[in-house]
Formats: C-alpha cells, sequence, structure tokens
C-alpha cells in the first residue's frame, strides 16, 4: 500500500486494557519544557487520493421513519442542512441495527423518497440497507426498483443486513440468507451495486473473514462495488464507562494504532491486492451508544480527527461515523454519547458534540492526494503529522498533539516540505478546547470559531507573517491540533532528482 506514514513508536498492544491501569487526567495541564519534533513531507505522483465521498454518517434506519408524522431528514430543517455542509458530509449510510430488527417498521416509498430528497438537498450519496434476518425478498426487490427509478442519482450503493455475525454461526449460513436477498433485488435492479457484509470486527468475522469471503464470492460478478466491516476501536460501553480518565487516555493514545494496524493488515491490504475497494461503514470510538465521559469529550474529537487522516492515509474508500438521536443501547432509547450534534428541545436548532469539529477539521486540512510523512519525536510521545497536495498545489500538513494532563507537553515543530520549489505563503487553522481540557465537552473551537446552533461556522485561516520559505517552525499546545497550509507550487518528483 502507498502512502503510510513512517512513525518513531513501535505498535503495540491490541487493547488500550494496559491503560485502564495507569494513566490519569487532569483538566489542567502543567506544560513541560516542549517536545521537539521533526516533520519532512515528501513528494510522490502516486499517493493515495482522497475521494470526495469519503467522510460520512452512519444512521439507524430507523430515523428515516416519521415520528408524529415529522420526518427526522427534512430539507425545511435549515440547521442540519447546515451542519452536513458545514461539516462535508458527503457519505450518507442508513441501516444498522434497526434494518434487522422485526420491532421496527420497513420503511416504505413515501419514507424512502423524503430521505433521498434530503440527501440531494446536501450533496450527500445513499448507502441504502435492506432487512436481512427474517427479510422479505419480495418487498426488498419492490423497494429497490423504486429507489433505481425515482432516485438511482442520489444512490451510492444497497447494504443487505446489518452484522450478521451475531446471528449466524458461519460464513456460509449467512451467504446463503444474503445471496437470496441479493438475487431478487438484482432481478428487478439488473445493474445494481452492492456494499457488504458490514460485519463487526467480533466473533465470528475475526476467525471466517467475512468481507474477504464475500468479495472472493462476489467481486467476479461485477455487483459488489465495496467491502465493508465495521469497528468500534476501544470496546464497549460498560468497560469504558468504569473509568473515564483511563477511557479518555485510550482515547489519546498512539497504542490505538496497533489495532489499526492489525484489522488494515488482515483485511485491508488483502482486499487492496484484489483491487476490492474498502470501506469501514459503521464506526466510531466505543459500541453500544458510546461512553459517558469520555465519548462525548474534547479526547473524542482528538481521536476521531486522527482516526480519520490515519485510515485516509492507508487509501481506504471511506468511512461512515455512527451518528443519530435514537438508538437503542442496553435496553435504553436515546442520542448516542458518540453523536456528532443533536436537536435541541424543539427541534430548531443543535447542540454541537465534540465529534463534530473532528470532522471539520479533517474537512479543512484532507484535500487532494496524500503525501508520505517522515515524523521524528519521541517514542512515548502521543503526536502525529498527516499532509496533503491538492490539486491546485497547495499542501496542508495536520499536526495532532494529544499530549495531555499533569505532564502535558507541548510540540516545538520543524517542517520541511521538498527543498526545490518557488517560496509560498504560510497560513494557520487551530482546533482548541478553552481549557486544553480532555474531559470537557464545551468550549471548542476551530479557526477561532465555534460551530453555532444553526450549523453554521466562520472559522478563518491565520496568515504566518514574515515566512515564505518550504521551511517552517511552530509550536503545537498540549492537547490540540493545528493544520497549515503553504500555497506556493510543490516541486515534483523529477524536479527534486
Amino acid at each position: 500500500m502507498k502512502c503510510i506514514f513512517n512513525r518513531s513508536f513501535k505498535p503495540g498492544s491490541l487493547f488500550f486494557a494496559g491503560l485502564l491501569l495507569s494513566s490519569l487526567l487532569f483538566s489542567g495541564t502543567c506544560q513541560a519544557q516542549n517536545q521537539q519534533v521533526s516533520i519532512t513531507v515528501a513528494n510522490t505522483p502516486d499517493g493515495a487520493i482522497i475521494e470526495p465521498r469519503f467522510l460520512g454518517l452512519s444512521y439507524e434506519i430507523s430515523q428515516i421513519l416519521p415520528n408524529n408524522d415529522h420526518y427526522y431528514f427534512s430539507t425545511n430543517d435549515r440547521a442540519l442542512v447546515n451542519i452536513f455542509k458545514t461539516l462535508g458530509i458527503k457519505s450518507l449510510r442508513v441501516g444498522a441495527n434497526a434494518v434487522d430488527d422485526a420491532n421496527i417498521p420497513v420503511p416504505q416509498e413515501k419514507d424512502i423518497d423524503n430521505f433521498f430528497r434530503f440527501a440531494g438537498h446536501v450533496d450527500a450519496k445513499v448507502i441504502y440497507s435492506f432487512r436481512l434476518k427474517n427479510g422479505d425478498t419480495n418487498q426488498s426487490a419492490r423497494l429497490a426498483a423504486h429507489i433505481s427509478t425515482h432516485q438511482a442519482d442520489l444512490l451510492d450503493c444497497f447494504s443487505i443486513g446489518n452484522e450478521p455475525n451475531f446471528y449466524t454461526k458461519t460464513f456460509a449460513d449467512y451467504f446463503a440468507l444474503w445471496k437470496q436477498q441479493y438475487d431478487a433485488i438484482l432481478a428487478a435492479v439488473p445493474d445494481a451495486k452492492f456494499i457488504g457484509p458490514s460485519v463487526a470486527n467480533a466473533p465470528p468475522a475475526r476467525q471466517n473473514y467475512y468481507p474477504l469471503e464475500l468479495a472472493r464470492l462476489m467481486a467476479p460478478g461485477g455487483h459488489l462495488a465495496v467491502a465493508s466491516d465495521h469497528y468500534y476501536f476501544l470496546g464497549r460501553r460498560n468497560d469504558l464507562e468504569k473509568d473515564p480518565p483511563s477511557a479518555r487516555a485510550a482515547l489519546l493514545s498512539d497504542k490505538v494504532h496497533s489495532t489499526y494496524e492489525t484489522a488494515f493488515s488482515k483485511i485491508g491490504v488483502k482486499l487492496a491486492a484484489h483491487a476490492m475497494p474498502y470501506r469501514i461503514d459503521e464506526l466510531n470510538n466505543c459500541a453500544r451508544g458510546g461512553a459517558r465521559d469520555s465519548s462525548d469529550t474534547y479526547a473524542a474529537t482528538l481521536w476521531a480527527l486522527d482516526c480519520t487522516h490515519w485510515w485516509a492515509a492507508h487509501h481506504i474508500l471511506g468511512m461512515n461515523f455512527h451518528t443519530g438521536e435514537f438508538l437503542q443501547a442496553d435496553g435504553t432509547f436515546g442520542a448516542p454519547y458518540y453523536s456528532a450534534f443533536v436537536h435541541e428541545a424543539g427541534g430548531r436548532s443543535l447542540n454541537i458534540m465534540p465529534e463534530a469539529y473532528a470532522y471539520l477539521a479533517f474537512k479543512q486540512g484532507a484535500r487532494g492526494q496524500c503525501l508520505p510523512v517522515n515524523l521524528m519525536k519521541g517514542s512515548d510521545y502521543d503526536f502525529d503529522a498527516y499532509a496533503y497536495r491538492d490539486q491546485d498545489g497547495t499542501v496542508y500538513v495536520t499536526m495532532i498533539n494529544k499530549s495531555n494532563g499533569a505532564n502535558a507537553k507541548g510540540a516545538s515543530v520543524s517542517i520541511s516540505l521538498p527543498a526545490k520549489g518557488q517560496a509560498g505563503r504560510w497560513q494557520r487553522m487551530d482546533l482548541r478546547q478553552k481549557d486544553s481540557d480532555p474531559a470537557a465537552k464545551a468550549d471548542i473551537t476551530l479557526g477561532e470559531s465555534a460551530i453555532n446552533s444553526q450549523g453554521c461556522w466562520t472559522g478563518r485561516w491565520t496568515d504566518i507573517p514574515n515566512d515564505a520559505s518550504r521551511k517552517l517552525v511552530v509550536e503545537v499546545a498540549p492537547a490540540s491540533a493545528a493544520i497549515l497550509h503553504f500555497s506556493g507550487p510543490l516541486e515534483s518528483v523529477a524536479d527534486s532528482k
């Protein structure tokens, strides 16, 4: 795979359990001497290109059903329309646990048309799911034909079922059920495209590798367009809520990268070898609705920003962060703690949650082609950097300093672009929490602006004065991120020889 970053740390445990026994976070920081960090950005003609619809959200399909004759996805909801556009959400997946829940009605044509109308209004393509567990093949075929006839320009692909590894014992059992739905939909829509199997990263998927098996069987037919699976990288809600400070420490530790590496090597690398696109069509930090006092904090902002960049650099097709306002978890219903935003009472405005700022920061700094980064830092310093080149030659560098707590350290960062080429203009945008507090749930800004209750944001780039060279030294505070862009032309690989 191309565009994999060089790192100075070594992969650690696949799980964060060790952190649960150690790190405690404090709201204040006692900043020690800055850590010295060096970033060298290389140039390459064949790095990963960020897909236009890389960044997405995932919802329970129940949210497209009316509630008291009111649709959640409404083009008249200006705040909701605004926030989708502000965050740059271009992929909208509906399915999740609700799609296979017999207690939840299957959305019908009126519901589907309203939902697709909203997707078109915010320029998002839809991943639409059909029921697999006790699903009605005739109904799926009828609804698929309706979508194909009326909403084809807004459809990305169809999905069948959600996390079937929880209710099928083997891949063979799953495939037999899936193929019935697949055949019925394909008969009704001969050019249909599918994503699957949308399995959870839990047994038996770890043994049977459903995405690999489904790709092996179905890729030759040309209708399986994308292989997919789901991840909740830090485990389950009950485990994390026992010790919120340690849960936040896990969110901010680079040790979670070893979990990404393991997942990518087992699935992503193998799919790429067979030219099968790969999308994580449902993910977040913690399963069962997220964990109180960690999934809903600024620590989750920095985690989500780093996680999204990490996977983008490994050339996957995209990611859909699970969100919503009505999700069943542990027998209760409500908005998950990891939601990006929820409506305030009355429904006319939004409460912007911490993770939304990660998506907004990713939108500002992940543009065009991924560039290799050589990052030199202390082995135990939780600091990461990612770089991109846009079509107009602008270079973007995102730096994430996750150092926090009593021993937090700022970073003094030396950045070097390829040596040849013209001088240019450096600008900067910072992601901050007012008190540099990972436990905070408010007072987060990007570019000196918060997202308001109507989903609008007025952040801005700030010039870095008196420096037009291709080398720069900047400070990055603890528990913050900085996005830089350099607007001078970048040398080509041929020029650098």
